[in-house]
């Protein structure tokens, strides 16, 4: 998405609001393709005399695998963002970082910030419902439509020689 800031650059203080839609992006998030659907855009653009700032928000679906149950859910999603744009070639104010935001010409690419927000916006671990049960260790089977009869007895393998030593113990005691 491109903003257009040819008349926002002509006074200092000046702002202008932009309302722009993605219909469909992809990221690649760690070798995995995430699907967002709808993005709307709606930003305010201000001139502060020495760059650009755009702050707004952006609002759409997201198409994500459930991390315990494996299956395919879409997620709404909401988040906002703020960056300061400043023209390439000119002086940056003060002790900037190396990594700014630049534009060239009248218009601002505003792609890098919107992905940079949505990666931002992602769970680290997305579950398709609060009380999802997700899968079976042992036998795989989905414990939200079926139950399956695998022991939920399972001894940590590291915590094994504790136990028996509790067994020990209990047998001298006797």
């Amino acid at each position: 998405m491109r903003i257009d800031i040819s008349e926002l650059r002509k006074a200092k203080g000046r702002t202008e609001e932009f309302l722009g839609s993605v219909p469909d992006f992809s990221l690649d998030i760690s070798g995995q393709k995430t699907t967002f659907r709808d993005l709307t855009v709606d930003c305010e653009a201000m001139n502060t005399g020495e760059g650009i700032y755009v702050q707004g928000k952006i609002t759409g679906e997201v198409d994500l695998i459930c991390s315990l149950c494996l299956k395919n859910f879409s997620l709404n999603l909401e988040t906002q963002f703020a960056e300061n744009f400043y023209r390439e070639g000119e002086d940056l104010p003060g002790e900037m970082e190396e990594s700014v935001r630049t534009y060239c010409g009248d218009e601002i690419d505003m792609s890098g910030t919107i992905s940079e927000a949505l990666q931002l916006v992602l769970p680290m671990k997305p579950v398709c419902r609060p009380e999802c049960r997700g899968l079976c260790p042992q036998c795989g089977c989905d414990r939200n439509t079926q139950q399956c009869s695998c022991k939920k007895e399972e001894i940590d393998p590291r915590l094994a020689v504790l136990g028996q030593l509790i067994k020990d113990q209990n047998k001298k005691s006797k």
